[in-house]
């Protein structure tokens, strides 16, 4: 019963979608859009305006005659459609698409000869909104999305730069294209995208007038979770978990300031940090006092040996998310954190130690 109600889902969806084929010459309507004549989509719906431009231009259908489905998923399948029709329609080649097995197969085909992303495992699955954005970007030239926003780098806070998906992501973002989900610009690539917000980007892709300029705030700095903490079994130690709590609300503190910085200036402003607090008389060196090996007792009890302030170290490094190695941990031995770098080095954060800059040589401390 499951395939067969499968096979009728699959039915109605390539229906769906089977609209006849852009015209040539450029974008030019094809279907005629009531207000009103899909159920779910009434005037004021936030993305009624792109669903009647996906609709007039036969980008995209309804479900039925009369119900768009805003809020279901969309298929990589369907995705490439709505990219070669986007296509089309911009090139004015009058292309059309046989129905054939799979049912989307001519689509396949053009998307292959056209530079259209389209190589996927599964095309019966539903799309991330990264993977949503990277086919339909690749539907449209440069000429057809200039740009209107001018997004920084690094600017989305949940696009990470080295994202195989970033660029395409930025570059609907520049074209006023992609707005995000909130005022810092948030875009959720791993979740699925739903036909409302499909029809939103279509929709500005095929009419620059509904395309949105964009300025981002500033996103909070948000350090990572305290039970995500990398090095959490090691910075806990003997604390309790209030303890630990009243050591993360403090190191708070030191690593705010320094969240936007390069990762050397995060070392090194950790380390001026957490050295202040020793010369300034805040934190005092005992080995036998109790936490002196704990982060508790470096930033609540000021007390300290050089295991106490590596671990305070780490858990300002952890909270950026920062990972580093705890050099001689448990041992009667100077330890300090030995942090990764960007460039495959290793630098040495040691408040304690003085030091704070590249290792030597690996696991050697420059002073000890």
């Amino acid at each position: 019963m499951k395939k067969v109600i499968s096979g009728l889902l699959a039915a109605v969806l390539a229906a769906s979608l089977c609209v006849p084929a852009l015209a040539a010459g450029g974008f030019e309507k094809v279907n005629s859009y009531t207000p009103g004549q899909f159920t779910d989509v009434p005037a004021d719906l936030w993305c009624a305006d792109n669903v009647r431009t996906a609709y007039e231009y036969g980008i995209m259908s309804g479900k039925s005659a009369t119900y768009f489905d805003v809020d279901s998923s969309v298929t990589v399948a369907q995705t490439i459609v709505m990219a070669c029709r986007l296509h089309s329609g911009y090139a004015g080649d009058g292309a059309e698409f046989a129905a054939g097995d799979p049912w989307y197969q001519s689509y396949l085909d053009y998307a292959a000869e056209n530079g259209i992303l389209w190589k996927y495992d599964a095309y019966d699955v539903p799309i991330s909104r990264a993977g949503f954005a990277m086919i339909l970007g690749s539907a449209l030239p440069d000429e057809a999305l200039p740009v209107i926003s001018d997004i920084e780098d690094g600017a989305i806070p949940d696009v990470p730069a080295e994202a195989s998906y970033a660029e395409a992501v930025y570059r609907l973002y520049d074209a006023g294209v992609l707005t995000g989900n909130d005022a810092y610009g948030t875009f959720t690539p791993f979740s699925y995208i739903t036909r409302g917000a499909a029809a939103a980007i279509v929709g500005r892709m095929a009419d620059a007038s509904l395309r949105k300029a964009v300025t981002l705030e500033k996103a909070p700095f948000r350090p990572t979770p305290i039970g995500q903490l990398q090095n959490r079994a090691s910075l806990k130690r003997s604390c309790t978990d209030a303890e630990l709590q009243a050591a993360y609300d403090a190191a708070l503190e030191v690593v705010t300031p320094l969240a936007d910085l390069s990762r050397e200036e995060q070392l090194y402003g950790i380390a001026v940090a957490l050295r202040y607090m020793v010369d300034s008389g805040k934190v005092t060196y005992t080995t036998s006092q109790a936490h002196y090996n704990d982060p508790y007792g470096y930033f609540v009890l000021g007390i300290s040996s050089c295991a106490g302030c590596t671990r305070a170290t780490g858990l300002c490094l952890n909270m950026l998310g920062i990972p580093y190695e705890h050099v001689n941990e448990n041992q009667w031995s100077h330890q300090w954190c030995r942090v990764p770098m960007d460039d495959g080095t290793y630098w040495i954060c040691d408040a304690y130690g003085l030091y704070c800059g590249p290792e030597p040589a690996p696991y050697q401390h420059p002073y000890f």
